[in-house]
């Protein structure tokens, strides 16, 4: 049974209030009312709204459960209580009464909602700090490893769509048991739970089929679910009330409305591109006059999906590759024997392999460039061996093929296409950008100097790149600590204006340039031809 120990074993983790008071989702409030008498017969509950009017509360809608325990709650506490308010937007909703002052005791929740992974803070509603955080496997992924692979077995199958419920559930669950082991503090004591994430993986979440965000007119079910009990949704441990943070369109869902928060680029003078990569892509583009967005397919290969010993970022996976001197040497996460290589390993791999001349400009493989380089019979082509048997976990060779490249490529391409057609819709080149944001998993642990060798990033001034990190996290507690914050997301649904790539004329022709390491033009990439020539490539 979870305690609320007098000394809360705090992990500052954050802290982001700068000593200001906070202004989140939810407050607090402690009342010392004046007892019934035969003057004043005044109802319990009118006595409290009252008082909160009084505050300047108004409206306040008490919840019915609530309502139940104010006799005899607020006679044995003789009136000395706190009641707790959930703002939501147009009225307050009055969730939980408690006998005495506990204002000090103000928790609440913001998660990141990943088809992948699941993220969660709890948070100290006073101080603004995280007092612990964990993250797990999305448990859907036992439906499939991937969003339309979930969507297509949800379709037409209610039960099915009920089982990625009750998986988005249990994974929810779990993360609350943890934050509770490690915090000390119950979670049926948080007050709000912030949820982002994509548009689809909100749909599962509510039990919603999301299978008209895939089909014509490509429209969601809800963009903007709102306020929710706790039990509309579904949780056990978590009796307070949720929060979806909206989507700005079918696919830029919560996660990118979150991710927005955590930049301000939108209240600056000069042009910023926000870009989180994953399976999807999805790009906003501008500055305090304007802004722009597109979305698009990037597939699994950015994540290590397409080769037969590509994998996710787990203990294992090669995650860097240097060559030096024509020897290629790695690094794995958990320092354990390599049984695959993730997406940052293949950004390095392929950035060496170009600037050691193993490829060429269009990445096909050199075999005379090294004995690394040979003709796999069992795959009838050419491939790559960054480790081999004997350096290998399960004593076979691993390697990244010609076609593994190709396809590579391709995906990269399509990033960097997006961020080339949607500046030159607005009237702008990479050499307008003043910042570049980067989010997510891929931002975070991909060698930038690599990125940029291939060409998935454009050729910036290295000062101009920002990683983010997971600032779908990072945005959903800025929200649940200021609920200001809504005017930002009000205006992004009012202004964001979404470019439709299909729509694009030469998209396809650009996409084909990109297609080559790092672009057919290499006036792009003054920094990567300059590193070729040091390199003595050509």
């Amino acid at each position: 049974m979870v305690t609320k120990p007098a000394n809360i074993r705090k992990q500052h983790i954050a802290c982001q209030n700068g000593g200001k008071t906070m202004r989140g989702f939810s407050e607090k409030i402690h009342l010392i009312l004046n007892t019934p008498t035969e003057e004043d017969a005044k109802g319990d509950r009118e006595r409290i709204l009252d008082a909160l009017n009084a505050q300047g509360y108004a409206p306040v809608l008490m919840e019915f459960s609530v309502l139940r325990t104010l006799y005899p709650l607020c006679r044995d506490a003789s009136f000395d209580i706190t009641v707790t308010l959930i703002w939501c937007e147009d009225f307050y909703r009055l969730t939980r009464i408690e006998s005495g002052d506990t204002t000090a005791m103000h928790y609440a929740l913001a998660a990141d909602l990943g088809s992948t992974t699941i993220a969660m803070e709890l948070v100290d509603m006073n101080s603004g700090c995280v007092l612990a955080s964990a993250n797990d496997a999305n448990k859907q992924r036992a439906c499939g490893d991937d969003i339309l692979t979930r969507m297509i077995y949800a379709k037409d199958h209610p039960e099915h769509l009920h089982k990625l419920h009750n998986a988005a559930l249990a994974s929810f669950e779990a993360l609350f048991q943890k934050l509770e082991a490690d915090s000390g503090i119950a979670v049926h004591d948080c007050s709000v739970l912030i949820v982002s994430g994509n548009t689809t993986m909100i749909h599962f979440l509510l039990e919603l089929d999301p299978w008209v965000i895939f089909s014509s007119p490509y429209a969601p079910v809800a963009c903007n679910p709102g306020f929710l009990s706790a039990s509309e949704i579904g949780f056990s441990s978590f009796m307070g009330i949720t929060y979806i943070v909206p989507a700005i369109a079918n696919y830029l869902g919560g996660d990118i409305t979150s991710g927005l928060l955590t930049t301000d680029f939108y209240k600056k003078d000069g042009l910023s591109a926000f870009f989180d990569i994953g399976t999807n892509g999805e790009l906003i583009l501008g500055n305090r006059d304007f802004m722009l967005a597109g979305a698009g397919a990037a597939g699994p290969a950015l994540e290590g999906g397409i080769s037969k010993s590509g994998m996710r970022a787990t203990d294992g996976a090669i995650n860097s590759v240097k060559i030096e001197k024509a020897a290629l040497t790695f690094t794995t996460i958990g320092h354990a024997l390599p049984v695959g290589i993730c997406g940052s390993g293949i950004i390095d791999l392929l950035a060496q392999m170009r600037l050691n001349g193993w490829v060429d400009i269009s990445g096909k493989l050199n075999p005379d460039a090294s004995p690394r380089i040979q003709y796999i019979r069992e795959i009838e082509e050419y491939a790559a061996i960054y480790a081999s048997g004997s350096e290998s976990a399960n004593g076979t060779d691993l390697y990244f093929s010609q076609t593994d490249i190709m396809q590579y490529l391709d995906t990269k391409a399509a990033a960097h296409t997006m961020v080339d057609c949607l500046l030159d819709s607005a009237g702008f080149t990479k050499d307008d950008l003043t910042a570049f944001y980067t989010s997510g998993a891929f931002g975070t642990y991909t060698d930038l100097e690599s990125a940029i060798t291939i060409g998935i990033f454009p050729d910036l001034p290295r000062s101009a790149f920002h990683c983010l990190g997971n600032s779908s996290l990072a945005g959903a507690r800025t929200l649940l600590l200021d609920r200001s914050r809504m005017k930002d997301i009000r205006m992004f649904q009012e202004t964001i204006y979404y470019v439709q790539f299909a729509s694009i004329p030469d998209f396809l022709i650009r996409m084909q340039a990109s297609k080559f390491i790092p672009h057919t033009d290499l006036s792009q990439y003054p920094s990567v031809v300059r590193a070729l020539e040091e390199h003595h490539i050509h």
